[in-house]
């Protein structure tokens, strides 16, 4: 990624980058809301993201904060899934990097933007391409399930089309539970 941090003096030990405690528990037990209820013939408010050339989208109100990327500091011996640990507002927040764990490349011609989701201890990250966009789709936006690469296949229970757009809906809890458990065990 153009923002990566290859130096080896920038690499925090983990029991340094995860103190303290609190932030740590909550880092290894993502506890965000179950689900995003919503009834089928409203129109909910999206917002789109582009990782690896797949589209994607979260409930507009689950999003915390879009911003550039900061400094991000990896963990030793993390999967590159895991792109580390930046510190927002004073909280440490893991950063997870979708596109590596789909099996494609972050694209370099867009800007790398930093998607914040949750509230609180529980928060979590996800690097994107490019400046995320609103989107409002409903029951008639729905459509069927297009290959979905096999590590996320379990976290996207919904599609939507615009025109010959197809974008994935991102169940954005289950997806950081599991990779909580990935990172803890």
């Amino acid at each position: 990624m153009q923002n990566e941090i290859n130096s080896a003096d920038s690499l925090l030990a983990p029991s340094v980058a995860l103190h303290p405690a609190r932030t740590t528990g909550a880092f290894m037990t993502i506890g965000l809301p179950r689900r995003h209820e919503t009834s089928l013939a409203a129109t909910q408010e999206w917002i789109d993201f582009e990782v690896a050339n797949i589209k994607f989208l979260v409930p507009h109100t689950q999003v915390n904060e879009i911003s550039e990327m900061p400094p991000v500091f990896r963990l030793p011996n993390t999967g590159r899934w895991l792109f580390g640990l930046v510190n927002l507002h004073g909280n440490l927040v893991p950063v997870f990097d979708l596109a590596s764990l789909v099996g494609g490349v972050c694209n370099t011609k867009s800007k790398t933007m930093l998607l914040v989701l949750g509230r609180g201890d529980a928060i979590a990250a996800i690097v994107i391409n490019g400046i995320p966009n609103r989107k409002r789709f409903g029951i008639s936006n729905r459509t069927s399930l297009p290959a979905v690469p096999e590590p996320i296949r379990d976290y996207i229970p919904n599609a939507y089309a615009e025109k010959e757009q197809v974008w994935l809906e991102l169940d954005h809890v289950r997806f950081f539970e599991m990779m909580a458990h990935k990172i803890s065990g």
